[in-house]
């Protein structure tokens, strides 16, 4: 049996699919077949340089502590597939990770993907405060954080990367319910004007 922590969603649909203009956007649990798609994913220095603990190319025994922690216990983690393909993976324990194969970046996919694991995450009555913890140079994560309501704290992490063999420096957001709330009310209002 998973324990996962005290306000971690629980309740997840195992799937969904969601519209997007470039097709059916899955969100399903992650599973062990995942395997190979997440290494040729991770294979791709554009995306792995952003995830500091992974190196590039992973490992054998790296990918299999990796699996394991996605399909582990204490969080929670989707496979995002567009029209079938896979496309990467968003996944909430006491920080909400994503990333997405680089040929999928600028679709919507990410965005989509984070907002319904905030969506679900704050509609549970003990729903806390979500951290994001994003590689400073990654405008769009950052930009797609804060677009959803993530704010930027004075917090700033250091990092080894096994990629760029560096110390880097990592941003930490946080987005709490009640700026959730008024971020949905605002675009609930902005909508509704558009039909007046």
């Amino acid at each position: 049996m998973n324990k996962r922590a005290p306000g971690i969603v629980a309740n997840l649909p195992d799937e969904s699919k969601l519209m997007l203009p470039g097709g059916v956007l899955r969100l399903r649990p992650t599973l062990p077949k995942d395997r190979l798609p997440i290494a040729v994913a991770l294979s791709d220095e554009r995306v792995s340089r952003y995830l500091a603990a992974l190196p590039c190319p992973l490992d054998d025994r790296t990918l299999t502590e990796y699996m394991d922690f996605l399909c582990g216990s204490g969080q929670v983690s989707r496979t995002l597939e567009l029209n079938g393909e896979f496309t990467g993976i968003v996944s909430l324990s006491d920080q909400i990770m994503f990333w997405v194969a680089h040929e999928y970046w600028g679709q919507g996919i990410a965005s989509s993907a984070v907002n319904w694991f905030v969506d679900h995450h704050f509609a549970c009555p003990d729903g806390r405060s979500l951290k994001a913890e994003v590689h400073a140079s990654n405008a769009g994560s950052i930009y797609l954080l804060e677009r959803l309501g993530f704010e930027r704290t004075e917090r700033v992490k250091r990092r080894f990367s096994f990629v760029s063999e560096t110390i880097e420096e990592f941003l930490v957001l946080v987005l709490s319910k009640s700026n959730w709330s008024n971020l949905a009310q605002c675009n609930a209002k902005e909508t509704w004007s558009r039909f007046k």
